[in-house]
């Protein structure tokens, strides 16, 4: 009986050691691994306690790879397989600490709140494979690819956001950075390019990057960057903006998967600033511990979204230009002329003073040059100019103005403001006011030629002109007009320099003058100095007069034969001594006809005809015998006298 007690006592005793073992998991068959009922018992009666996910049942038991509903607002993943599940009950009061877990947190953070069950349990099983986290698992955690068929695509889900969550989890930096928006100088048609003193050259300064290609307006570019600490650019985050000194700038943008770039105008000169902020995802998790039940599991929850910052400023002043074109070209001397001007640069409803100064020179203007013999004629001042088109004052030019003028423009420069002025000589802003010649003219008559003397005033000291000189024949009086009349005889062209004084002396070549008048008509050709000039036609100091030659008179004809010979002629009287008788002489030739007297330079008024008288009976034959005896009569006394004065030598 004592041995059957001792033994009873002992199988009893053996049994309770068995039975404590099995509890606290030392038993003999430990060796071999828990049973199958050690793992994650379903909670048959808490059915909202689990999520999406999947139970796996492995060699030491089940295990749930999903999330669970622990907190009421969030998914919950278990870091300790095979202990009980994490009811809500026993997590009460709990208090999470945090734990540094970049990518998981990611993971977390962005599809914490899916539906999905392959998610779900892709989620759970990085939670439960993450080193950085603490464990206590009663079954060994896998990867979902090994768990066979059933998680084929779970193992799909984890491949992609283990990936992604290697590209885009954080640290993150948000760079936002504004860079000011450059206009190109627009060449006119006409323009050459300004020269490098001018301030609206090519070359503009900009923070940093030293002279860039381009001008500065009222424009910046904004440009927002975040990045995950792989260097990749984090798309789809939205990024709040709060500026200054801009205006209709927008509040958010959204990040891309390249920087993102929008335009910002500033309101006024000043500073425009941005701050931008944007959440991203966390980098740490929150780690919970069961406040009650024993064998629970610990738990983690997505971590609240970390903040990202940066900001950026631009100092804008107005960066004023000026278009400007004079009122008249071509203006009249002793008027007045305006500046057309036109401002562009100015920010906002930012005002400026202009002043306008004319200048003159005798010598062509080259753009972008001021010339030495460059002056002032005047200078207006346009007060409180916004951007848009103003005219200036008026400026009078000079009565006895020759030569260009032009405009330029200066705007002062002030904290606001960037210094503006114009260059010297552009085209639109110059006008030009010709040398006006004109001539006084002498035509000369010598002889049977004429020539012309021409003197020339008004040229443009030392340049060159071509003067044309016409002379016209007309049989009458010329009287003066503009339009020439009559036949040309010449034309006599001249290419001559003025003085310094504009002043030239030229005469023309002498010309045949024929019987009647002729006129000169003098042309000074116009030039890019000279405005062009013609002399009217038929002045009276451009004519000469040659009147006809004067032709002689006709001699008379012969009178008809008388009816009674003509008186004989009066007898001379005889002298006191009476001379010797000369030889009786020849009997003269009678002449074949009478002579023709010399055609005079001025004609004579032609004699008056001798009276016939009355004949007397006497023939004609009588009156050639008495002719006869008159001349021998005549012929002695003649030689009567010849011979008494050589008797008196």
């Amino acid at each position: 009986m004592t041995t059957l007690r001792l033994a009873s006592l002992r199988t009893a005793l053996l049994l309770t050691v068995l039975t404590v073992a099995s509890l606290i998991g030392l038993g003999p068959a430990m060796a071999a691994g828990p049973p199958v009922s050690l793992g994650e018992v379903p909670v048959l009666t808490a059915p909202n306690a689990y999520g999406p996910g999947i139970w796996h049942h492995a060699k030491q038991g089940k295990t749930w790879y999903g999330s669970y509903r622990t907190f009421p607002d969030t998914s919950s993943y278990c870091i300790d397989a095979g202990k009980k599940s994490p009811l809500p009950k026993y997590f009460k009061g709990a208090k999470a600490d945090t734990v540094t877990s970049a990518r998981t947190a990611w993971a977390l953070h962005e599809y914490a709140g899916s539906k999905s069950k392959d998610v779900q349990a892709a989620l759970s099983a990085m939670a439960r494979l993450d080193k950085a986290l603490p464990h206590d698992h009663k079954v060994p955690p896998q990867k979902p690819a090994g768990l066979g068929k059933k998680f084929a695509g779970v193992a799909k889900k984890h491949s992609t956001i283990l990936a992604e969550a290697k590209k885009f989890a954080g640290p993150y930096t948000l760079d936002i950075s504004l860079e000011p928006v450059l206009r190109m100088p627009v060449l006119e048609p006409y323009a050459a390019p300004e020269s490098a003193t001018s301030p609206d050259s090519w070359a503009s300064d900009a923070p940093g990057k030293g002279k860039i290609l381009g001008i500065r307006t009222d424009e910046a570019t904004l440009k927002i960057s975040l990045t995950s600490a792989s260097g990749a650019q984090v798309p789809d985050i939205p990024v709040t903006l709060k500026t200054a000194g801009t205006a209709k700038a927008p509040k958010a943008l959204t990040t891309g998967k390249e920087p993102v770039t929008t335009t910002l105008q500033a309101s006024a000169p000043g500073t425009l600033s941005v701050a931008a902020s944007a959440k991203v995802a966390p980098q740490t998790v929150r780690v919970f511990e069961p406040t009650s039940g024993t064998r629970v599991q610990r738990v983690i929850t997505p971590d609240t979204p970390d903040s990202v910052t940066d900001k950026s400023s631009l100092d804008f002043s107005s960066q004023p230009k000026v278009n400007t074109e004079i009122s008249d070209q071509t203006p009249t001397p002793g008027e007045t002329v305006t500046d057309e001007f036109t401002v562009s640069g100015l920010i906002g409803e930012h005002t400026v003073t202009v002043e306008h100064t004319l200048w003159q020179t005798a010598t062509a203007p080259k753009q972008g040059t001021k010339n030495d013999d460059a002056r002032e004629i005047g200078t207006v001042t346009s007060k409180d100019v916004g951007n848009g088109t103003h005219t200036s004052g008026e400026v009078t030019v000079p009565e006895d103005f020759r030569g260009w003028l032009y405009f330029t423009e200066t705007i002062a420069g002030d904290k606001a403001t960037k210094e503006w002025k114009g260059i010297h000589g552009q085209p639109r802003e110059t006008g030009f006011v010709p040398w006006t010649p004109t001539a006084d003219t002498e035509a000369v008559l010598e002889g049977t030629s004429t020539h012309d003397e021409v003197a020339v005033t008004g040229l443009r000291p030392g340049s060159e002109a071509v003067l044309t000189i016409t002379a016209y024949h007309v049989e009458t009086e010329p009287e003066q007009s503009k339009e020439p009349d009559g036949t040309e005889l010449s034309v006599q062209d001249f290419t001559v320099i003025a003085d310094e004084k504009g002043h030239v002396e030229i005469s023309t070549e002498p010309i045949d003058m024929p019987v009647g008048w002729v006129t000169y008509v003098t042309t000074i050709e116009g030039s890019d100095v000279n405005a062009e000039w013609t002399s009217d036609w038929g002045v009276p100091a451009e004519t000469v007069h040659r009147p006809p030659e004067e032709k002689p008179s006709t001699p008379p004809a012969p009178p008809e034969t008388p009816s009674t010979p003509p008186a004989p002629p009066e007898q001379p009287e005889q002298p006191s001594t009476p001379p010797e008788q000369p030889e009786q002489p020849e009997a003269p030739e009678k002449p074949e006809s009478p002579p023709v007297e010399p055609v005079a330079e001025a004609p004579e008024s032609p004699a008056a005809p001798v009276p016939e008288l009355p004949r007397t009976g006497t023939t004609g034959n009588g009156m050639l015998i008495g002719l006869g005896i008159v001349l021998v009569g005549l012929g002695s006394t003649i030689l009567l006298i010849s011979g008494s004065r050589r008797e008196k030598d």
